[in-house]
């Protein structure tokens, strides 16, 4: 908690940590303009995706939306909140068991879910079936926990690359809505040109604010007066690219009309 800015927390990017404010912006890919901007303290944008797509879809008056985000944006619970919106959203899934590739052992990406019987597969063949309830995860997700047999893993012959010493049989859980997150991945396989272009429309407005307007740190403290800040922030990046797509003789004859 800073004492000097009730409203700031600790952010951390690159190594650096300092109190204040993680920015959000939505840049739309035709005019490369503004279209919502938040001002958030969360530590990281994980739970921001939705957020910031429904206030572009809002301030566009369109129905549906397609929105790119990188990686620091993944999150299951955001990704079926824009599905159940008509937003489409393209976002690289985050690495998962890193841990475990770098021991050798299998994954849960391993583990080949067969929608038709319900079951998964796991790298051996054998099949994991659903266990009876729901377990609750430290995000408060539930889980259905599939398992395999203990006699199988027992005598399996990759059981030392699946399971520790003293495990007897592997689980595997499945968020209760996986399938959104499996439909989002399936449209990811071809994502990296749309991908590419994410940085270069996103990435762009963050760099003029801060390179060449200035605007590296606020210079106010609370949420109310630090977001009527970068709301002027925004306008004034908003009235330059207006100025440039029109010209400044355009822009004259606008007004006029």
């Amino acid at each position: 908690m800073s004492r000097t800015d009730a409203d700031a927390r600790l952010l951390t990017k690159g190594g650096h940590t300092v109190a204040g404010y993680n920015v959000q912006l939505a840049v739309d890919e035709k005019h490369k303009l503004i279209v919502a901007s938040e001002v958030v303290n969360d530590g990281n944008d994980s739970g921001q995706l939705y957020a910031m797509a429904a206030a572009a879809k809002a301030a566009l008056g369109v129905a549906t939306l397609t929105a790119v985000a990188d990686a620091g944006y993944y999150n299951g619970e955001t990704l079926k909140a824009c599905e159940a919106d008509a937003v489409t959203a393209y976002v690289p899934p985050a690495e998962r068991n890193q841990r475990l590739a770098a021991q050798g052992r299998f994954g849960r990406g391993d583990f080949h879910y067969d929608a038709d019987t319900d079951v998964y597969h796991c790298p051996a063949g054998e099949r994991l079936k659903p266990m009876n309830g729901r377990k609750q995860d430290a995000a408060g997700k539930l889980q259905v926990r599939y398992a395999a047999r203990v006699a199988a893993c027992g005598s399996c012959s990759l059981r030392a690359a699946c399971l520790t010493e003293k495990a007897k049989l592997r689980i595997v859980y499945r968020w209760e809505h996986e399938d959104v997150v499996e439909r989002h991945l399936a449209r990811m396989r071809d994502a990296g040109a749309m991908m590419r272009r994410r940085s270069a429309v996103v990435e762009h407005p963050f760099g003029t604010l801060k390179c060449r307007a200035g605007y590296r740190h606020f210079l106010l403290r609370g949420f109310d007066k630090v977001r009527g800040e970068c709301s002027l922030m925004v306008l004034s990046y908003n009235f330059t690219r207006v100025l440039s797509i029109f010209g400044i003789q355009g822009f004259i004859a606008s007004l006029a009309k």
